[in-house]
C-alpha cells in the first residue's frame, strides 16, 4: 500500500504546477496568467507585510493608533499599506479565480490531482491568513468579524457524539486564546498571519530551487501594468482604518472582506448545525473532487452533476454576497426555500449524470474479440 502511495505521489509530483509555471505556451489565453500573477501579488503581499511590521503594534491599545500613524504620518505608509492590502486581495481573486479554472476544465484529474489539492489547500490558507490579518487593523468592522467567524466552529458541538468532545470549542479557544476577543487574540491571529506566510514562502522556495523552474513565468508588460494598477488603487481608494474597534457596540450588518461576506449570509440562513457543517463540507467536497469524480471527459458538459455543483457554488457565491451588502435577509422564509431548492437541484444533476452515463455506455462500441478466439473459427 505504501509502495503505491510512493509511486502515485511521485508521477503527481513530477507534474506539479503551483503556479502555471509550466503552461507557458497556453500564456495566449489570460486564464493561464493566473498562476503568475498569483505569485506576484503574494510575493507583493509578503514583502510589504514585512515592511510593515517595523512599525506596526500587535497589542489591542496600540494596534488602531499604530495603522493610523502608518497611514498618515510614515513616508509613503499609506502606499506600502495598500499595495499590501490590495495585493492580497489579488492573492484571493486569482486564486479563486485559477481554482474555477481547474474545476470546470478537468485539470484536477489525472496528472493534476496534486496540484489541485494544493491549490485548494492554498485558497483556505490565503482566507485563513486574510481573515487574521483583517483582525489586526483592530477597527469596529474586523473586531466584528472576526467574532462572527469563530463563532462558526462552535456549531460543530451540535453533532450528536463528535459535539460532546468540544470539538468545535476547542477550535475557537485556539484562535481566541480566552472566552473572548482580546489581547491573546490579536497575538496569536498576528502570529498565524506571519506564521502562513513564512510556512509557504520556505515551502515554495525549496520547491522552485529543486525544480528549477522560472518563478514568475511572464512577460515584462504584465507585471508594470498590474504594479501600477495596485499603486493607482491605492491612491485613489486608500485602504480604510474605519473606527477602533469596541466590544460594546453592535454594527449592523456585520461586514467583513469581501471573500467572507456569503458566509456571513449563509450563517444567518441556516441553523446552527448546519452553519458549521456546511463549509466544512464544502472544503471536504474540494479536496476530495479529484477521487470523487470517476468520469472520463474533462469538459463540463461531460461531467453534469460536478458543472453543476460549480455552477451554484459561484451564484450561490454572487447571490448572497449581493443580499448581505444590502442587509436582506427574510429568515423565516428564504432558508426554507433555498435548502429544498439546493436539494432539488443536487438530485436532478446526479440524475443527469446518471443519464449521461448510460448514454455513453451504450454509445460505445462492443469490445473487438480476443486474438485466439478469432483464429478458431
Amino acid at each position: 500500500m505504501w509502495e503505491r502511495l510512493r509511486d502515485w505521489v511521485r508521477e503527481r509530483r513530477e507534474h506539479l504546477n503551483l503556479f502555471d509555471e509550466t503552461l507557458v505556451a497556453r500564456q495566449d489565453n489570460p486564464m493561464y496568467l493566473l498562476g503568475p500573477l498569483l505569485y506576484y501579488f503574494w510575493l507583493i503581499t509578503v514583502v510589504t507585510g514585512v515592511v510593515l511590521m517595523i512599525w506596526y503594534e500587535p497589542t489591542t491599545a496600540g494596534a488602531y493608533t499604530s495603522i493610523e500613524r502608518i497611514q498618515r504620518e510614515v513616508p509613503l505608509g499609506w502606499l506600502i499599506r495598500g499595495l499590501h492590502k490590495y495585493a492580497a486581495d489579488g492573492v484571493i481573486l486569482t486564486i479563486i479565480l485559477r481554482i474555477y479554472r481547474m474545476y470546470f476544465l478537468g485539470e484536477y484529474k489525472k496528472p493534476g490531482e496534486l496540484s489541485w489539492m494544493l491549490g485548494f489547500l492554498g485558497l483556505i490558507l490565503a482566507m485563513i491568513s486574510g481573515i487574521t490579518g483583517y483582525l489586526l487593523i483592530w477597527n469596529q468592522r474586523a473586531f466584528w468579524a472576526a467574532k462572527t467567524v469563530l463563532t462558526v466552529p462552535v456549531y460543530f458541538d451540535e453533532l450528536p457524539v463528535i459535539g460532546r468532545m468540544g470539538f468545535g470549542s476547542m477550535i475557537a479557544y485556539i484562535f481566541l486564546g480566552g472566552p473572548a476577543i482580546g489581547q491573546a487574540t490579536i497575538t496569536r491571529f498576528y502570529a498565524i498571519h506571519f506564521g502562513i506566510s513564512l510556512v509557504l514562502l520556505i515551502l515554495i522556495e525549496v520547491f522552485f530551487q529543486r525544480t528549477r523552474r522560472k518563478r514568475i513565468n511572464m512577460s515584462l508588460l504584465p507585471i508594470v501594468l498590474f504594479l501600477a494598477m495596485l499603486v493607482v488603487i491605492s491612491y485613489i481608494l486608500p485602504a480604510e482604518s474605519g473606527r477602533r474597534a469596541d466590544p460594546t457596540r453592535t454594527p449592523l450588518p456585520i461586514l467583513s472582506d469581501w471573500y467572507f461576506l456569503a458566509l456571513y449570509q449563509y450563517v444567518k440562513y441556516t441553523p446552527p448545525l448546519w452553519a458549521g457543517l456546511g463549509p466544512g463540507l464544502l472544503i471536504g467536497y474540494g479536496m476530495l473532487v479529484p477521487f470523487l469524480d470517476r468520469s472520463k471527459g474533462r469538459r463540463p458538459l461531460e461531467r453534469p452533476f460536478f458543472f453543476v455543483v460549480g455552477v451554484m457554488a459561484l451564484l450561490y457565491f454572487l447571490a448572497f454576497t449581493t443580499l448581505i451588502l444590502f442587509n436582506i435577509a427574510v429568515i423565516e422564509r428564504e432558508p426554507f426555500i433555498i435548502m429544498n431548492l439546493t436539494a432539488v437541484i443536487l438530485v436532478l444533476a446526479f440524475l443527469w449524470e446518471l443519464r449521461y452515463r448510460r448514454r455513453q455506455r451504450t454509445a460505445a462500441p462492443p469490445p473487438a474479440p480476443a486474438a485466439g478466439g478469432a483464429a478458431g473459427h
